[in-house]
């Protein structure tokens, strides 16, 4: 293995900022030398290298931010140099500048085919070589400030995504909400009938004793209290969850059991169909309740005015170490003109107030966040099936 190349210099003094770094890379000293002297003007970090490994080993250690090649070296020629700097540095713009006394077409060519940005004769005339590498380290300045744009877009995107799934969590709570406050009138209703002292027309002296009856009815009261307390809690639990993997089998019938708890699906048949092992994905938990929630909510407001309303929806295991999961109803289907938007953020067919258009892009944005897909088979008149295709995490080795 060759030595490694010194660390870049810097030409300038002691707490100035720092200047752009210049690999010089060439078997003749002479060269090197001469290169150095016309760039240090520029006031450029320069390192050295005096063979094609040692390019590698220097870039590999301290990339710079432009290197000037010589073709015919040692171990490695510039253009193998080139071609292998380009492989390995996909995501980052880095100059290279082929310095040669090559004059050939074929010569210019093959350079270019190797991922050069530019090409000078030797001897190197010194105002050229300022002039081209100055202009070249302002397109590497260029791509490195759309590479910093492109990082903060992205973050910001990621922040609006998180707001999107916490507004869909919040109208679904809201929904849930005037469920529950259904739910808990018709619980007041029964403890009012319970707790009622004895009428003007019951015999006097008579003291109300609470029978068995009555006893069984209020822990049922008190047992429906509970769970859709905790329903609510499910609903609004934050975002950071410790568990690394979702059992849908198990998630769909914990949504299943909130949308019956809250009244949601009371005016229809609803079925499940459910694998008998576990179909584990990688995925927040909560997540997965907010999808099924999102389809089986969407699914009974397809049904809502139908004669026999049903629902089905189901887990199984797919091919190829994935998961299915469905939900079909037998509303009147989406018509063709809606389809094409059932996944556009804030588009709904509901009334004002009923829908914010924000349940299936989320569903969709989450789903494929798993590395699966969502599909809509549908057909008017003949209801909708939503079907998720994600992939399974492996079970543990025995």
């Amino acid at each position: 293995m060759p030595e490694p190349a010194p660390p870049f210099t810097a030409s300038l003094a002691d707490g100035a900022a720092s200047p752009p770094r210049v690999l010089i890379a060439d078997d003749d000293m002479l060269s090197r030398t001469t290169v150095a002297a016309l760039l240090s003007p520029a006031g450029y970090r320069l390192r050295f290298a005096t063979n094609g490994e040692e390019a590698l080993l220097a870039v590999s250690e301290e990339p710079p931010d432009l290197v000037l090649l010589d073709v015919m070296m040692p171990v490695l020629d510039g253009f193998e140099v080139c071609r292998r700097l380009r492989e390995s540095l996909r995501g980052d713009y880095m100059p290279i500048v082929l310095v040669t006394a090559l004059d050939e077409r074929q010569d210019v060519l093959r350079g270019l085919e190797a991922g050069a940005d530019d090409f000078l004769h030797k001897p190197v005339h010194g105002a050229e070589l300022r002039a081209r590498v100055s202009n070249l380290l302002k397109v590497r300045a260029y791509h490195q400030l759309l590479a910093s744009q492109r990082d903060s877009a992205m973050a910001t995107a990621d922040a609006l995504r998180q707001q999107v799934l916490h507004a869909d969590r919040l109208a679904t709570l809201g929904t849930f909400a005037a469920g529950v406050s259904h739910e808990l009138n018709n619980i007041a209703q029964v403890l009012h009938g319970l707790l009622e002292p004895p009428g003007p027309s019951a015999p006097q002296g008579t003291v109300e004793v609470m029978d068995s009856g009555d006893r069984d009815m209020l822990a049922h009261v008190a047992s429906h209290v509970t769970e859709l307390s905790r329903t609510i809690l499910n609903i609004a639990r934050p975002e950071q969850s410790s568990a690394l993997d979702a059992d849908l089998g198990r998630t769909l019938e914990e949504v299943r059991n909130m949308l019956r708890l809250t009244g949601r699906m009371r005016h229809a048949r609803v079925s499940l169909v459910l694998p008998e092992q576990p179909c584990r994905i990688r995925a927040n938990p909560v997540h997965a309740q907010q999808v099924f929630l999102n389809l089986l909510s969407n699914a009974a407001d397809a049904i809502a005015d139908m004669p026999e309303p049903s629902i089905e929806a189901g887990v199984r295991t797919g091919k190829d170490g994935r998961v299915e999961a469905w939900v079909r109803d037998n509303g009147p289907g989406i018509p063709d003109a809606v389809l094409g938007r059932i996944f556009e953020p804030f588009f709904t067919t509901k009334a004002p107030g009923h829908g914010t258009g924000l349940g299936l892009p989320v569903v969709k944005q989450l789903v494929e966040s798993w590395g699966g897909r969502i599909h809509v088979h549908t057909q008017p008149g003949s209801g909708t099936r939503m079907v998720l295709d994600v992939p399974a995490v492996a079970p543990p080795l025995p």
